[in-house]
């Protein structure tokens, strides 16, 4: 990947990033993915993702002793905030300190003492989470800007954060990149374990859109096997997700599915695996819901579908004209470009960091 011109003749600025954890999707391509661009725009990230994610959970076998399992939270949240005072020390030492979401769900902790000005990078809409309003409102008033992923959430954030910069969230169009057609027709899913729910949900329509096109194939790249009621085990690839191979099961898909539920969380998304699918040349099928919604509706790169039977019909529709399909991808991966690419993101950072720092 060449890296962005580096801006004037200025001092470099020094960024303290915190993230929740090296693999963690939010880290990945909110903050880690950035470094190298934003190393060229003049700009030098010290990052050290935990050793201990942020999402980590406890061990079944504790669960099998009731009694222990309040004592081991409670343990288990003083690590993690523990592995976060090297980060919160450093961000002494920057100009700029780079939180993303908070240091623990749904709690105020060091956020108190790092280092300003603070850039609090929200993806999610984390303050819908039980318990989670007011730690994330407090992050928010401390910082000297939130960087929110999408309009929902920079709304939400104008009336609680002194400035507001909307992020999108950078997809690496030299890392995902169109491949050849597709053959046989394959309609694709990416995400993660949490996220599988939104998939389960079209297992029906998926299952009549399958047993009305006989030859085609659902691929399912996810950490965690889905369960898919109605659907053949014959009809269905799973892809153990790694980053690894993420670009090249994407390639594979023929027209990538976004289903979401109509709900804030839902609004709150930011629609980057449609971002990815788009990088890949491959048209998005979305609910009408969000960034999603809007994307396909202003720049004609995908459909979207409501109900069950919608869904069944625009899958249909794109099998049954791949020049169709083909153009689609092919505006997704131009848009992909323009606008959502890691070049235009970081000089977006970049302009942000140098403006607070």
């Amino acid at each position: 990947m060449s890296a962005p011109t580096a801006m004037g003749t200025g001092r470099r600025l020094r960024v303290e990033a915190i993230v929740s954890g090296r693999l963690v999707a939010s880290s990945r391509f909110r903050v880690l993915q950035h470094v190298d661009p934003l190393h060229g725009l003049g700009i030098d990230v010290d990052v050290h993702p935990p050793r201990l994610p942020k999402y980590v959970s406890l061990p079944p076998s504790v669960h099998r002793h009731p009694r222990l399992v309040p004592a081991a939270r409670g343990a288990l949240k003083a690590v993690k905030v523990a592995t976060r005072v090297p980060s919160a020390a450093r961000s002494w030492r920057a100009d700029v300190t780079w939180l993303e979401r908070e240091l623990l769900p749904g709690h105020l902790t060091l956020e108190r003492v790092l280092h300003r000005p603070l850039l609090f990078d929200v993806d999610d809409a984390i303050w819908r989470l039980p318990g989670h309003e007011r730690p994330v409102r407090e992050i928010a008033a401390r910082s000297a800007c939130v960087l929110a992923g999408n309009d929902f959430l920079a709304d939400w954030f104008s009336s609680v954060a002194t400035e507001v910069e909307r992020v999108w969230t950078a997809v690496d169009t030299e890392r995902f990149t169109p491949g050849p057609p597709v053959e046989p027709f394959t309609v694709g899913w990416t995400g993660s374990a949490s996220t599988l729910r939104y998939l389960e949900r079209l297992a029906e329509p998926l299952a009549r859109f399958l047993d009305a096109a006989p030859e085609a194939r659902l691929v399912v790249m996810a950490d965690m096997a889905p369960t898919l009621a109605g659907i053949p085990g014959d009809r269905l690839d799973f892809v153990r997700w790694s980053p690894e191979v993420e670009a090249s099961s994407l390639r594979r898909f023929s027209v990538g599915v976004m289903p979401l539920p109509d709900t804030d969380w839902g609004r709150g998304k930011c629609a980057f695996k449609m971002l990815q699918y788009l990088a890949c040349g491959v048209p998005a099928l979305v609910s009408p819901v969000g960034m999603g919604r809007d994307i396909v509706e202003a720049h004609d790169v995908g459909l979207v579908a409501t109900s069950d039977d919608d869904w069944v019909e625009a899958l249909l529709a794109l099998r049954a004209d791949r020049d169709r399909a083909a153009d689609l991808g092919r505006r997704g991966r131009e848009l992909a470009e323009a606008s959502f690419s890691l070049r235009v993101i970081a000089a977006q950072l970049a302009d942000c960091m140098r403006r607070h720092g």
